[in-house]
């Protein structure tokens, strides 16, 4: 297929069964209230943050409220037992993309600078206000502008490319049947 991208995920049963006799699955919200428990709240800020950023690009289609993770390299995929490893070629437009290591910064709530410097400096402000992370800014309402650099500096994730599509990750807010390529289990990467 032209214009598409070869993604992987691995999903809960559920999620194939949906997919097939729906022919399309949403994330709702209350998924990720219930998987993440107690640390909800610190992946509703980063989870927000890039819904935002798929409703602004018009990628987030009605009834989904959350996003569904895939990987260009499918060995960075956590799979269990039960849960099959589904390959996808979704239509580039439908995908946000970014490196998965810089999406791990974001999710820690961390301050994406420009280079080492402007993360030095802002580590520095950090310090004149008696922080040593970014975790208080998110925890209080008493830093409102710090807190607000911290979250615009995640725009980075989209503009910093990587040219190893090893830390290539993807986030779609649906999954469609007829963009499925294949079902495999966990034996598949293991050999």
């Amino acid at each position: 297929m032209a214009d598409t991208l070869r993604l992987w995920t691995s999903q809960h049963p559920r999620v194939l069964d949906t997919l097939q006799n729906t022919g399309v699955y949403h994330v709702k919200w209350d998924y990720v209230t219930q998987k993440y428990q107690e640390s909800a709240w610190s992946f509703h800020s980063a989870y927000t943050f890039l819904a935002r950023a798929a409703l602004d690009r018009g990628i987030c289609p009605p009834g989904a409220e959350s996003a569904i993770w895939l990987y260009r390299d499918p060995r960075w995929i956590c799979l269990d037992q039960s849960c099959p490893l589904l390959c996808f070629d979704i239509p580039a437009e439908r995908v946000l993309t970014f490196d998965l290591r810089l999406w791990n910064r974001v999710l820690n709530l961390a301050y994406l600078g420009e280079d080492l410097q402007d993360e030095l400096r802002f580590q520095k402000e950090l310090e004149r206000l008696g922080l040593s992370s970014t975790l208080p800014l998110f925890q209080t309402s008493f830093f409102p502008l710090q807190k607000r650099k911290v979250q615009q500096s995640w725009n980075r994730i989209f503009t910093t490319r990587t040219d190893d599509e090893l830390y290539l990750q993807a986030a779609v807010w649906e999954l469609r049947r007829e963009w499925m390529v294949s079902i495999s289990k966990l034996d598949t990467l293991q050999n």
